[in-house]
Parts: C-alpha cells; structure tokens; sequence
C-alpha cells in the first residue's frame, strides 16, 4: 500500500536527510551507558587478572607442600639427632665421672685424697676406732697444710655428692657450708635449699681459699665442716636457765662473744663442765665451731654441757633478762671487781674474743661489768683462764651459802 503524501519518513530522519538531534537526556543516557561499559571491561578484566593467580597458586600448592613435608622431614632429623646427641652427653658425663673416681682411686695414696664415700666416713667416724696410717709421703709439701686445717676446723667433707649425702644422712650435725665464689648455682641448689630449712651458716670464700682447706682435693666449689656434737637449741637452753630461777640451784650460764680459737673454746666449755655450770652460748659468726678441736681441748665434756648456737648475741642478753637472769660481763677498764658480785643470784657470765673482748653494744647492754685485778705488765687474760677465775668465785660463793645454818 502506498503512502499517501509521498515518503514516509524513518526514525531519526527529518525531511533533507541526516539525523534527528538529539536531547540532553539521551545525551546523558549515552554516557551512562558508556560509563558502565568502560567498568564492565575494567570488571571483566580483574576477573581474568583474579582467576590467572588462583591457577598459579593452585600451580604453586603442591610445591609448597612439597616444601612443607621436607621442613617437618628435617625438623624431626633435627629432633632425633638432638635427642642423641644428649644421650652421648649423657653418656660421657657419666664416663667423666667414673675416671674421676678411678683417677682418684688411683692417686689417692699418692696424693693424700680419698674417695667420697672415704670422706663421709671419716666425717661420720665410721671405722675411727681403726686409726689408720696417715696417707702423707715424707717431703710431701702440703702435710703441714692438711694437718693443720684438720687440727683448727676439724673434719671436712669435699665436693657436691658428698656434702649432699651428708646433709640428707645428718648422722653429725654440720657446723658450717663454704661455697666458692662464683660456684654454678645450679648444681649446688639442693645444697644450699638444706642449709637454709636446717639454720647452717653458708660462707662464700674466694676458690683459692676452699683450695686451701680442701689442701688439693677435688672439692667441686663446696666444702662442708662436720661438728664434733649436736647443738641444742636456744630456746630449750633458755628454757632450762629460766626454770633453774628461784631454785637451790639457780642457773648460771657463760656466754662468748667471738672467741675463735677451737682451743680456747674447748677449754671454757671444760670448766663449764668443772664448775657445774649449766650452758654455753656461742655466736653462729665470728666463732668457733663445735669442732674436732673442739671436742679434743674440752677433754669430754661436750657430753655433758649443752652448747646453743645464737643469732645475735644483744637480743640474747635480752632475751636472759626476761627469764630473770642477771648478765655479767667481763672489761678490763670494769670498776667492779668480779669478786664482788653476788654470784649466788641467777648469772650469766659474759666474755669475750681474744684481743677485743667484748663488743661495745655488747657491754652496753650488759647489767653490770666486773674486771680482773692485773698486776704484770699484760693487760689481759686468756679467755678460758678469765673464765676459771670467774666461774670458780662463783662456785665459792654458792658453796659457802649452802653451808649457811
């Protein structure tokens, strides 16, 4: 059918030809839609650029595994070839010590040492009744040595595994540890755990020094010295005075400020003993021991007499004055003769170390101080002769009240 009118115009088209123009609209349309296909391509391209790495990681996954099972591979070898490398330690600490035993077994009679189990004995008195032959060969150089520390501390017991024992046995009380310094903690931790729960002083010398006591023996950084008799307690011999008060037999006591000659320690605990004296308190430093010096110069009577260790000798005197106990102590510039005090009273009779006597807050804190008339040149007395002297005016007086009517 044919248009009438002539032709009919298309879409878009005006009469003359060419394209309709178009509105701002359609113009915006248009850059919308070319917006949104620039970010579709740009979409489309990260999608392709995302699924490219995923199939290199999936190329790389098996390699990395492969790379892990050989880290976990080497990681146990590592572990395994640790674990016998401790065992080889193991086993070579242990061969260590097996030729340090027999190497001391060997040269022990050339040397003077002794095995460990040689030294616990002898520090416990095993087989002492034997009284061996003395191990020195003539000439030898450190005899004097050995015998001497043997003659002022008495018995000594050397090296880790044998004080330890001795600790954990406790057949004889320990009077004192020394530690070298600089020792491995670690391996004297048990050690020094024990001396801390039982109250034994511990002493850090230079090592020079333990060698010097140790007089050459191998003594590992640790030294015990073994007392010669068991302390009693400070409060049980505190105890013991303040029920003697009021009595027939009132306490009397001597107490020592830093004598440190085992000599003269054992001699003042024989008169003790003479003189019915019923305790002796010594400091825990500054002083001799209950050592095997000890024990020789007090000629038995460790058996009888009650020693008790103090931690301060002030707080000591405090503590007699609360039990009713007088405290005397001995000076030199004392204007009270010690005969003129009244030893019938309950007494504890203070003295001090070789040179020194008695501390100054010692004498201050002390009731009253009485002297020793001297008419030589000397200005004092040996400690165990001052304390004769004293303990037997006392002895004299007591005896003379009880033959009163």
């Amino acid at each position: 059918m044919k248009h009438q009118g002539g032709n009919r115009r298309g879409p878009g088209r005006r009469e003359g030809g060419g394209e309709r123009p178009r509105g701002p609209r359609t113009q915006d349309a248009d850059a919308r839609r070319g917006h949104f296909d620039t970010r579709r391509r740009e979409i489309d391209g990260n999608k392709q650029e995302v699924g490219a790495r995923r199939d290199g990681k999936s190329a790389h996954r098996p390699q990395n595994d492969l790379h892990r099972d050989e880290i976990g591979a080497h990681r146990g070898e590592n572990n395994a070839h640790r674990r016998h490398v401790d065992a080889r330690r193991g086993e070579n600490n242990t061969r260590r010590h097996e030729n340090n035993a027999h190497r001391d077994q060997k040269n022990a009679p050339r040397r003077g040492g002794e095995s460990p189990g040689e030294r616990v004995a002898r520090a416990f008195g095993v087989g002492a009744e034997r009284d061996p032959a003395p191990r020195f060969q003539e000439g030898d150089s450190r005899e004097p040595a050995r015998r001497q520390q043997s003659e002022d501390d008495g018995a000594h017991v050397f090296g880790v595994q044998p004080v330890l024992e001795a600790l954990r046995a406790g057949a004889r009380p320990v009077e004192r540890l020394t530690v070298a310094e600089g020792a491995h903690e670690t391996r004297l931790r048990e050690i020094l755990e024990i001396a801390r729960y039982a109250d034994i002083p511990v002493r850090r010398v230079p090592r020079a020094e333990l060698q010097r006591i140790a007089a050459g023996a191998n003594h590992q950084g640790v030294v015990a010295t073994i007392a010669a008799a068991h302390y009693t307690h400070t409060d049980d011999l505190l105890d013991a005075l303040a029920a003697r008060v009021g009595t027939q037999d009132p306490p009397l006591a001597v107490v020592l400020d830093g004598v440190e000659d085992p000599r003269n320690l054992g001699a003042v605990i024989r008169t003790v003993e003479c003189a019915g004296a019923h305790g002796v308190f010594v400091p825990e430093r500054r002083a001799s021991g209950l050592t095997e010096t000890v024990a020789k110069a007090a000629a038995g009577a460790l058996e009888y007499v009650p020693v008790a260790r103090a931690a301060n000798v002030v707080r000591l005197i405090e503590q007699l004055k609360e039990r009713g106990v007088w405290t005397v102590g001995t000076a030199a510039e004392a204007e009270t003769s010690y005969a003129d005090w009244d030893w019938t009273q309950p007494c504890a009779l203070l003295l001090g170390g070789e040179g020194e006597g008695l501390r100054r807050l010692v004498r201050e804190r002390c009731d009253v101080l009485v002297g020793i008339p001297l008419r030589g040149r000397i200005e004092s007395l040996n400690v165990s002769v001052a304390a004769g002297i004293v303990l037997y005016e006392a002895v004299r007086q007591r005896t003379a009240k009880g033959r009163e009517p």
